[in-house]
Order: C-alpha cells, then sequence, then structure tokens
C-alpha cells in the first residue's frame, strides 16, 4: 500500500527555514515572492552574458578592421592599441590559423556554431575574428595544439611544424564534414600576436593562395612546404614567358592529369621511385615509362638531380603563367 504524499512549500527569511502550511494564506504569497526572486537572479545572469558577449563581438570586430587597416598601410609589424580589451588575451605565445570558404553554401557556416566546434577540438578557448566574407583568423595557445608537456617535442622526435601539420590536417578534416563548401586552412608556428599581427594574417593569405594557384588540389598549406613557390610567384611575368620560350614549350606534358600528378607526387617523395609507385598504387615499371616518357618528351631525366630542379621550375612556372 503506497501512503499518500504531502508536499509543503519552504522559504527562507532571515536565515532561517520557514515550513508553510497547507490553508495559510502565506502560501500564494511567499510562494510568488520567492519565484520573483529566482526570476530576477536568473535575468541578471543572462542578461550578463548577454552584454559580456556583445562587447566580444565587438571587441572581434574592432580587432578584424584594425588588422585589415594596418594591412591597406603596410604596417605588419604593427601593435596591438592599448584599448583593445583582446590585448590581454594576446600577450601569450598563440598558434595562428586561417580559414577561407569559397562556396555558394558559406554563409551557412555561423561563427557561433564554428566557434563551438574550433572549442571541442581544441580542447580549450580560443579566439576566432570574422575578416572577410568567408575568411576566419584562429589564434589558440600554443599548448592546445602543441600539448602542455615542454618535453613533448624531445620525446617523440617531432618538430613544431610536423605536429602542426598533423593538427591542421585533422581539423580540416573535420570542418570539411559539418559544411558544404570549398575550405582552405593554412597555419604558421606560434608567436606573440601583440606584434606582427597583421603581417602574420597577410602571410597566411598568400600562403592559400599560393598553395591554391600551384596545388589545386589541396586544401591545407603551410608556409615552409611553398618557399619555391613564392620565389617563382615573385618573379616578373615577362621573365616567366622568357624562361619557358628558353626551356621549352611543354605545356602538352604538364596539361596532361597522369603527368602531372607523377611528376608532383614524385617529387614531393624526394624523387624516391619505390615510394612514389606505392603512392600512385602503380607498378614500379609503370612508373619507370611514365618517367622515361617524360625524358623522351623533354630531353631532362627527373631522376637526375640537375634535370629534375629544372623540371620542377618549368612546371611551377607553366602553372601560374600558362593557366593565366
Amino acid at each position: 500500500m503506497v501512503e499518500d504524499k504531502v508536499w509543503f512549500p519552504l522559504f527562507i527569511k532571515n536565515g532561517r527555514v520557514h515550513v508553510i502550511e497547507a490553508g495559510s494564506e502565506l502560501v500564494n504569497d511567499e510562494v510568488s515572492r520567492l519565484i520573483g526572486v529566482l526570476l530576477s537572479a536568473v535575468r541578471e545572469q543572462t542578461g550578463d552574458a548577454v552584454e559580456a558577449q556583445g562587447d566580444e563581438e565587438r571587441d572581434l570586430l574592432r580587432l578584424s578592421q584594425w588588422i585589415q587597416e594596418q594591412l591597406d598601410l603596410g604596417h605588419d609589424d604593427a601593435e596591438l592599441p592599448d584599448d583593445l580589451e583582446l590585448k590581454r588575451l594576446l600577450s601569450a605565445e598563440m598558434t595562428p590559423f586561417l580559414l577561407t570558404c569559397e562556396s555558394i553554401h558559406a554563409s551557412d557556416v555561423k561563427g557561433s556554431q564554428l566557434k563551438k566546434l574550433l572549442r571541442s577540438y581544441f580542447d580549450g578557448e580560443v579566439v576566432l575574428a570574422a575578416l572577410r566574407d568567408n575568411e576566419w583568423l584562429i589564434l589558440a595557445r600554443k599548448e592546445l595544439v602543441a600539448g602542455s608537456n615542454d618535453e613533448k617535442e624531445e620525446d617523440n622526435g617531432e618538430s613544431e611544424t610536423d605536429m602542426l601539420s598533423a593538427f591542421c590536417m585533422g581539423l580540416y578534416e573535420l570542418i570539411a564534414s559539418e559544411w558544404v563548401g570549398a575550405f582552405h586552412l593554412s597555419a604558421a608556428p606560434s608567436f606573440i600576436p601583440l606584434k606582427s599581427l597583421p603581417g602574420t594574417v597577410g602571410m597566411l593569405r598568400e600562403t592559400i593562395f599560393l598553395g591554391r594557384t600551384f596545388h589545386v588540389s589541396e586544401h591545407v598549406h603551410f608556409p615552409w612546404e611553398l618557399l619555391l613557390e613564392r620565389l617563382i610567384y615573385s618573379i616578373p611575368m615577362e621573365q616567366r614567358r622568357r624562361f619557358l620560350e628558353q626551356a621549352g614549350d611543354h605545356g602538352v606534358l604538364f596539361s596532361d592529369n597522369e603527368t602531372l600528378s607523377t611528376l608532383e607526387t614524385f617529387f614531393q617523395l624526394d624523387c624516391n621511385v619505390s615510394e612514389t609507385a606505392k603512392r600512385l598504387y602503380i607498378h614500379r615499371n609503370t612508373l619507370l615509362y611514365r618517367l622515361d616518357k617524360i625524358k623522351q618528351e623533354t630531353n631532362l631525366d627527373v631522376r637526375s638531380f640537375g634535370d629534375a630542379v629544372l623540371v620542377k621550375l618549368t612546371m611551377l612556372l607553366y602553372k601560374v603563367t600558362k593557366r593565366k
């Protein structure tokens, strides 16, 4: 047999707990007052949270505007203004990332959703600033990327760039799986954002541009992997064309997707025939046949260091010159 239970409301007054008896005229008044106090406290906390969120958004917007202003003025090494509230957060060593999206679906990416996803992946708070349409700057404390153990690098033999490369690949795959669009991600080694933040943003933008220009099938780009491409792009157009004329017109060769993929993989793997064949899922003899065909077309043997350098330069120049 289940006994009926009788519930009596409680309220606190002068530090003491009082029980309101059933039928008492105080029930409605005291309960209503208690509910009012609770609702007031909730509204106050909610209001503070909304106000804080608004202040943060205004500060991030101001940071984005300041970065663009400094880039337009050519002040790559400008120091963050003192009245910027974020300056306190950016005084520690941080790792910078730049994310872009080129798609009609890019507008589906909301800043709040992206920050929630980043917070989960980084396992900590990050600074997320929208710089331009479909372009976001991400700043994360160094330990969120490399780990808090200073001896981690010595223990596993990985450099900061190795760890950053692996970290970015995972981050890109996560973002690409959440939204539809052609995303590109670049990153640079950790630094202190108080100074040279505009220059770092400019360098990350250039890295994505060079990566998209020279390596169209890739979506994660790093400045230390594009040094030769940066040098090639800095050559005036007329000198590029003159070099290609002297080297010979190999447009048919480089416009063939199979040949281009073979050369890119071959150079990426330090001209290692066996590793290249494995990466391309072809027999070693098939790869040798392709390399011999390239030699017949260009009179250059990419298995020779000097010829490999010349073919690599010619291929990069062709990408940035003939495709314009």
